[in-house]
Parts: C-alpha cells; sequence; structure tokens
C-alpha cells in the first residue's frame, strides 16, 4: 500500500516541480481580489482561477441566485451548464453532473462537496443538502468532471465548492433579510461582518417555516453558522468556521405518474401513518491556515469535524450517529522554468468517518423494536498533484495525478456474520490544453480518469451478508470547448465523451438476489454543455443554457444499448434581464422537449413540462431592497424529478415526485 501512493505522489511531485533547481523568479500564484486574504478569496480570484481550468468550470456570484427564494441547489445552479439539479422536497434535491450518480433515488454520489474548500461531503463519498444555506454563501465553484482536481477530487460529476463570506469580504456590515410566501412559507435571516485590526468575523442566523405544496411536506430549520479570522503577521493568517443545524423535514414520498401529473398533492397512506420525516442535528467545526513562504509560494492546511445526528422515520426509523474528521493540506505556487513560467498544486486529503446506525420498526414515527445496529467506518486518504507549464504566454500544458485508497469496515452488532471489509484504490491521471485566443477567452481540451468507491448504501444492502459484491466505478473522460466574452456575447462551451466501466446503478441480476444497487458492464456519458449571454443595451440582457445528455449502456447483457433512466436528453432554460434606476425584472422559462426514461428497460417516461417564471426587484433609497419571485406561473402539473427503476413493466413505478404548482415569494432586504 505504501508502495502504490509513494509512486502515484511521486509521479505528481515529479510534474509539479520538474527541475526545481532550475527555478527563478519566483512569485506567488494566488491571486487576492480586493478585499479578500489569504483564507477568503473574492469572487473576482475565483473567476480568475477558472480561467486556467482546461475543461467545464463555472463560478455563480451568490447574488444571482439570493435576488431571488433560494431554497435548494436547484435554486443556486439552475442556470449552470451541465448540471441537473431538480427538486424532490424541501431543501432535499437531486443533483447530478455530467450523469453522475443517476440511479441515487435519495441524497447525493459522485460529486465532491466541499465549503470554503475544506471536504463536506461524508468520509464514504455520500453528500447531504439540508444542511446547506444559500443565504450564507459568497459565490459557488463548479468543476466539472476531472476539473475538480485542484481540491482533490476525481469523481465522475466533478467538484461543487461553496465559498461562505468573510468579515474581510462582506459588502455591508450588517443585513437582515424576511421572506415569504405560498404554502405558508416564513423565512428569517440576519448576518453581520466586520474587519477590525488584526482579525475579522462573520455571522449569520437563519430561521424558516414552511407548510410546501404537499402535505407531509412541512418543514422547520434553524441555521448559525460564521467564521473568525485571525491574521499571524504580514503573511500568515487562520480562519476558524462553524456551523449549527437544527432540521425538523416531513418527507412526502412518491406517488404513480398519474398521480403527480393529476392529484400532485397526494401521498402515500403510510408516509402520514407512520409520519415520514428527517431530523437533522448537526455541529460542524472547522479550521484552514494559510501561509505565504519567502519564495511567494502559498502553504494551507486545516482540519474539520462534523457530528451528526439523524432521526429518520420511513420503512423504518433510521437512528444514526455519525462523526467526520479530517485534515487537508495543499501547497500552490508558480516559479520560472528554463524561461518558462510554471505553476503547480500538490495536496492531500486525509478524512475518517464512523456512523453508529440503528433501524427500529417504525411505530407511528417512534422507535419500535431493534431490527439493526451496526459501525460504520470510511477512511480515505487522497493525494494529488496538478501542474501547469506555460509553452509560451498565452498555451499552456496541464498534467495531474490522484492517488486514492479507500478503506470499508463494517460491524454488525446483531448478528458477526455479516461483519465485512474491503479496501479500494485508485490512480486518476489528467492530461490537459488551454490556448488563450484573446484576453478574454480561451479554447481546451482534457482527458482525466475519475474513480468512485461505493457508498454504506451500495455496500450494505438488505438480505444478503456481509458487503454485497460491489466494485469501484471508473471513467474515461475526454472533452473539448471554448469559453469567453467578444463585444456584448458571452459563452461557455463544452463537448464531452466519458467512458464508463462497472457503474452503480440500481440494476436487478437476478430475481433471487434482494439487492437494488450493482455495477453495470460499459457504459457510455457524452453531451453539450452550453451557455451564451448577450448584453444587448446597458439595460437588457439575455442568458440561456442548453445540455445535451447521451446516456447509454454499451452492449448491455439485460439492456442492450438502451438509454440510462434518470436525465432528460435535452435541457433548456432562457430568461432576459431589464434592470435601470434600482429595479429589474426577469421572466425566465425552462423547457424538457423530450422526457427522460423512468426505466432502464425504455418503457416509461417522466413528462416534458414548459416551466415560466419570473423575479422582479426594487431599491428603495441604498439600504433597502424589495423583491418577488414567481414560479410556475402557468400552474403546469408537472414532475420535478423521480426515482430510476430496472423495467416498469414488472416493478413498481409509484417513484414520481410532482413539482409545485403556481407559488410566488417575496422578500424585503435591509443593509446597513
Amino acid at each position: 500500500m505504501q508502495k502504490y501512493l509513494g509512486s502515484a505522489m511521486g509521479a505528481a511531485i515529479l510534474m509539479a516541480l520538474a527541475a526545481p533547481a532550475f527555478a527563478q523568479d519566483l512569485r506567488v500564484n494566488v491571486p487576492v481580489g480586493q478585499g479578500g486574504s489569504l483564507t477568503s478569496p473574492t469572487v473576482s480570484a475565483a473567476e480568475e482561477t477558472l480561467r486556467k481550468i482546461p475543461g467545464g468550470a463555472d463560478v455563480i456570484p451568490a447574488k444571482e441566485f439570493q435576488d431571488g427564494y433560494a431554497l435548494s441547489m436547484k435554486d443556486m445552479l439552475n442556470a449552470t451548464p451541465g448540471v441537473l439539479a431538480q427538486p424532490r422536497w424541501g431543501e432535499e434535491s437531486r443533483l447530478s453532473i455530467r450523469g453522475s450518480g443517476l440511479s441515487r433515488s435519495f441524497h447525493m454520489r459522485g460529486i465532491t462537496l466541499l465549503q470554503d474548500g475544506i471536504p463536506f461531503t461524508f468520509a464514504d463519498g455520500s453528500s447531504d443538502f439540508q444542511e446547506i444555506d444559500p443565504l450564507t454563501l459568497q459565490h459557488v465553484e463548479i468543476y466539472r468532471g476531472g476539473q475538480g482536481l485542484r481540491y482533490g477530487a476525481a469523481t465522475l460529476g466533478g467538484a461543487v465548492n461553496m465559498v461562505t463570506p468573510t468579515g474581510k469580504t462582506l459588502p455591508h456590515t450588517v443585513l437582515l433579510r424576511t421572506e415569504g410566501g405560498s404554502h405558508k412559507t416564513l423565512r428569517l435571516h440576519a448576518q453581520a461582518g466586520k474587519a477590525f485590526d488584526g482579525a475579522d468575523a462573520f455571522v449569520a442566523t437563519t430561521s424558516a417555516v414552511s407548510s410546501s405544496f404537499r402535505r407531509q411536506s412541512e418543514q422547520n430549520n434553524r441555521r448559525v453558522s460564521g467564521n473568525i479570522g485571525v491574521d499571524l503577521g504580514s503573511s500568515a493568517e487562520t480562519r476558524f468556521y462553524i456551523a449549527y443545524n437544527d432540521l425538523e423535514q416531513e418527507v412526502p414520498g412518491t406517488i404513480s405518474k398519474r398521480n403527480a401529473l393529476h392529484n400532485p398533492k397526494r401521498v402515500p397512506a403510510i408516509n402520514v401513518l407512520d409520519d415520514y420525516a428527517r431530523d437533522i442535528h448537526s455541529l460542524r467545526l472547522a479550521n484552514r491556515t494559510a501561509f505565504r513562504l519567502d519564495n511567494g509560494w502559498k502553504l494551507e492546511g486545516g482540519v474539520y469535524a462534523n457530528d451528526k445526528t439523524l432521526y429518520h422515520p420511513i420503512f423504518r426509523v433510521l437512528d444514526q450517529k455519525s462523526l467526520d474528521v479530517g485534515t487537508f493540506a495543499r501547497l500552490d505556487g508558480d516559479y520560472s522554468l528554463q524561461s518558462h513560467r510554471n505553476e503547480f498544486v500538490l495536496g492531500a486529503n486525509l478524512g475518517r468517518g464512523r456512523n453508529n446506525a440503528k433501524q427500529f420498526e417504525n411505530e407511528g414515527g417512534k422507535r419500535g423494536a431493534l431490527r439493526a445496529d451496526a459501525k460504520q467506518l470510511a477512511r480515505n486518504i487522497e493525494l494529488y498533484g496538478e501542474n501547469r507549464f506555460f509553452v509560451t504566454p498565452d498555451l499552456s500544458l496541464i498534467t495531474g495525478l490522484q492517488g486514492r485508497i479507500a478503506y470499508r469496515d463494517f460491524e454488525d452488532h446483531l448478528n458477526g456474520a455479516n461483519d465485512a471489509e474491503k479496501t479500494y484504490k485508485a490512480l486518476n491521471p489528467k492530461l490537459g490544453i488551454l490556448y488563450k485566443t484573446t484576453p478574454s477567452s480561451e479554447v481546451y481540451a482534457s482527458v482525466t480518469r475519475s474513480s468512485e468507491a461505493p457508498t454504506y448504501s451500495e455496500l450494505v444492502q438488505g438480505g444478503l451478508p456481509g458487503f454485497v459484491p460491489v466494485d469501484q466505478q471508473t471513467a474515461w473522460t475526454a472533452e473539448v470547448g471554448s469559453r469567453g466574452t467578444y463585444e456584448a456575447f458571452s459563452w461557455d462551451a463544452t463537448l464531452y465523451h466519458a467512458r464508463v466501466r462497472k457503474e452503480l446503478l440500481n440494476f436487478t441480476v437476478d430475481a433471487n438476489t434482494p439487492a437494488s444497487t450493482f455495477n453495470a458492464g460499459d457504459t457510455i456519458h457524452q453531451g453539450i454543455e452550453l451557455g451564451l449571454g448577450w448584453q444587448a443595451t446597458p439595460e437588457l440582457s439575455f442568458h440561456g443554457i442548453y445540455n445535451l445528455n447521451d446516456f447509454r449502456f454499451d452492449g448491455d447483457d439485460q439492456f442492450g444499448d438502451n438509454d440510462l433512466a434518470g436525465a432528460p436528453p435535452h435541457q433548456v432554460r432562457l430568461s432576459a434581464r431589464y434592470e435601470r434606476d434600482g429595479y429589474y425584472i426577469e421572466p425566465n422559462v425552462e423547457w424538457t422537449p423530450k422526457a427522460a426514461w423512468v426505466d432502464y428497460a425504455n418503457t416509461l417516461k417522466s413528462d416534458t413540462p414548459v416551466l415560466v417564471g419570473m423575479k422582479a426587484g426594487l431599491d428603495i433609497g441604498d439600504n433597502v431592497s424589495l423583491f418577488i419571485d414567481a414560479r410556475n406561473l402557468m400552474n403546469e402539473q408537472n414532475i420535478a424529478t423521480f426515482s430510476t427503476i430496472t423495467d416498469a413493466r414488472v416493478v413498481g413505478t409509484e417513484v414520481f415526485y410532482p413539482g409545485d404548482g403556481r407559488s410566488v415569494y417575496g422578500g424585503i432586504v435591509v443593509k446597513f
């Protein structure tokens, strides 16, 4: 094992630090925008970093979604090329990038989540969304596919980094926000931040209640978060983060397609009878410390811990207590190599998660007899390096490598025969090229490898002793594209093709095997990610995205060359914004021209909704603003998302989440 990781890291170091004896003219390559610091990058700094990525990547300033009712990942990422974000209920969403985790009917896999560059994903590779508060973000960075390697990520979907403001980057001192509207929604939010002599602080709190569109969907959530930064001299800074969540959320469940389209408020009787819910209490602590070295390079590192209690009455009462801890380190900088500029980043992520997972009989939402009691342990080691060699000032060659070891250990306290452990190893290289065609545009191409070890949801499935025999999923992804601006036009276009092996899918092996997830054979994920913008006049702008999702089996024994279930072949979103003299109006439309397949046998489809919405806002003086956010103005009955199945002709099809009807939200924001 040590030899394996040593070879991986050795190659990464060679790529990043080739011939260091020739290095000269050392200088830091960490852009810090006005108001930023070593641990608190600004939006402009993030955008500058994005310009060096040889593949699909985007930065979304929080103001783009905070000027309306921002609740879920869909609201945050809806206008981003390559992203499929669909609401299930409340904050619970279905998130996929390039077809990652398509078959996952709950939570998420296949994308690495980070907050402020610190791992947010659980140690086993799964993720939740309920603990994310869009109102406490400064911006969101999306690194699609292998471009997430900058943070050590090597998953099919890439990485999403959510960045919070600090006392140095916050554009105001105090903000108060009140909003409400449809479905008895009321949300109160406050935040404050200030920079002092040698320190800064930011704190935010959010409280929200809602009955939601359907029955058994009430939400009652409270969140508090913040960070404190301390200068450690002129070239060092440390920052401490804290986040507390107290979330009470009912679960409405899935229904048939007919009910989803014609009786969308319906919920399964069992969800009401057994009070299905998902309640979370969590405390997250983290530290990030950065140093600017004498040679201009930047070294940063930190630790994190997330203590979480989950009470989840569904078919059984899932009662879990988990603790995820970890540490990370990154070194980046640049130097002159034989008169050529050379930039690099080297890093390591070490994580450990322990989950005490119990299951009880569900007796009206309360614990009944104990049915399962286990310890789930996950440990991960990720070592990575990425190098950018400038052949000319405008042409750069990017190389990278990640080495990963993922260890899983399961201990069944009720039946020792189910105890199991397994280790997964992977090497994931990257090769890319980027050429700046103009000061404001570039073209790029890259080839990357990804790998994903199974999460505990795949390893421990009902009816089988020990671990289900699933292997890790791997893929090679090639992409080419361009992004930039020219006069009044902007674009972000990527064409990608991924060959996936052993994709983790809900997959029926045979009638005698009760597991729901297995490795498929070869699959293909390919498509187009397109974003366009036009500033027609100083007041009027147009924006649009188009995603072509072509995901399919490749000669599968059971499903041939069928399309994979889960994603519509086409996604279209268009918006226009008129902004002048302190007010704005922004109509938008979301269109799914062709329905997604619900089953792998390709016998049942979802629907093709056209959803029309509108946002508008008004500034009253310098400190007060109003907004209104109207959704599904035509009150079209639609399907928001669904769980994938194997064959709709032989298995149950009550797998649909209906979309909300017409909804209107409004709010007032006071800043000073």
